[in-house]
């Protein structure tokens, strides 16, 4: 499926941020969360599993408006998002250990 911007999956790096609760935001299970996730390792996730994705850097997490971390908007494929979150998570601890 082609990427529209109206469509995509937010993926925000609170939802990886392993220091967050799920109060917080985190949406992912700790064991597929890092410290201090930034938008490029999220992009590149999304690169690795072969989505189309764009970085927006300009966005806000809705729940810490003041800070502008950006978010990435990726391709909604065939699976949900509860899936995604859990590939993207799984291809950051990957990554991580690298």
């Amino acid at each position: 499926m082609a990427y529209d911007a109206d469509v995509a999956i937010t993926l925000w790096p609170e939802y990886f941020d392993l220091n967050r609760t799920r109060d917080e935001g985190r949406r992912a299970p700790r064991s597929l969360c890092v410290k201090n996730p930034s938008l490029d390792i999220i992009a590149k996730a999304a690169m690795i599993l072969d989505l189309e994705y764009e970085v927006v850097e300009s966005k806000s997490y809705p729940k810490a408006p003041r800070a502008s971390h950006g978010c990435v908007k990726v391709e909604k494929g065939k699976i949900r998002k509860t899936e995604l979150l859990r590939e993207v998570g799984k291809t950051l601890v990957q990554n991580q250990k690298k």
